[in-house]
């Protein structure tokens, strides 16, 4: 096994042909330099210096050795630069979950900031919905997670990272699209597109405690797990919806928005981890996350 210092000091003396100022570059004198090559060439079983009086020069097998022993020297400061940066978590891979509102332009803008300061770190992504993110947590396939702040036996750490209000999505031809905002009176008996119990948990959840609180019955005709194919039940007139703002993003045909008036309701958006993670990559990227949204909602919408 080849010793690094013996490697060292053959280099400095094979870049210098002289012994001495070898030493001096190594801050030390000329005998233990001329012990340490004399190991290394002992190791090698071969002569890696003629000696000529005070001259020296290499030998065949000295100038075929220089060449590995100088990239033997770079790989090992290499690989001491990358341990060190991964210590301090600027290097390693992190894997994110997230739904399908944060995908449209939470992660995106976090991305492009992390690509920016922590451009070593290998993103994996996972488009999950937020039920099956606490799946992914248990299994330890994820690392941090966009997700509803659901219920869950997972022990996670959470921090609110954007919130939007509640709208209702409405076929265009429906009356209450002559409303320029809608009271929950105003749905009140009406068919009503609502999110999976199971899948769309936080919805589901969210919704019936509001109508629940506030006495108003809807007709729910069909349980659906995803946004996009609520909007789709919607436009096809089969029922009204509450769904969050950034829902209008997705520009469907003969749909339309309105305000609640008499309700303020947000949907929440918050990034999760296991308090028991200890990969620094990741904390390198939570921690950058926190101070991204934090700059956001400084700066306020744009």
């Amino acid at each position: 096994m080849l010793d690094l210092g013996q490697v060292r000091c053959f280099v400095a003396a094979a870049t210098e042909l002289n012994f001495r100022r070898a030493a001096a570059l190594l801050n030390m004198t000329q005998p233990p330099l001329s012990r340490q090559i004399q190991l290394l060439e002992h190791n090698l079983g071969v002569d890696l210096f003629d000696r000529i009086g005070r001259t020296v020069r290499l030998t065949t097998e000295g100038r075929i050795f220089l060449a590995d022993a100088i990239r033997l020297l770079n790989l090992a400061e290499q690989a001491e630069t990358t341990v060190r940066r991964a210590s301090k978590g600027k290097t390693g891979r992190v894997r994110i979950g997230f739904t399908g509102a944060a995908g449209y332009e939470l992660i995106p803008g976090l991305l492009a900031a992390a690509r920016r300061a922590l451009p070593e770190i290998d993103v994996v992504l996972f488009e999950l919905i937020s039920v099956a993110q606490i799946e992914a947590f248990n299994a330890s396939t994820i690392d941090l997670g966009f997700m509803r702040p659901v219920s869950s036996r997972q022990q996670l750490e959470l921090v609110l990272v954007e919130e939007e209000p509640l709208v209702v999505a409405l076929p265009k031809a429906h009356p209450l699209c002559a409303s320029a905002s809608i009271t929950l009176a105003q749905l009140n008996e009406q068919p009503f597109i609502m999110h999976s119990p199971v899948q769309g948990k936080y919805f589901y959840d969210r919704l019936m405690g509001i109508f629940a609180s506030n006495d108003v019955q809807v007709n729910i005709t069909q349980y659906i797990d995803q946004s996009p194919t609520i909007l789709s039940m919607v436009r096809a007139g089969l029922g009204l919806s509450i769904l969050p703002a950034s829902a209008q993003r997705f520009h469907y045909d003969n749909v339309e928005f309105r305000p609640l008036a008499d309700v303020v309701a947000h949907a929440e958006m918050s990034m999760a981890w296991r308090p028991d993670q200890d990969n620094p990559a990741v904390t390198a990227f939570r921690l950058l996350a926190i101070e991204h949204f934090a700059n956001q909602q400084r700066e306020g919408p744009v």
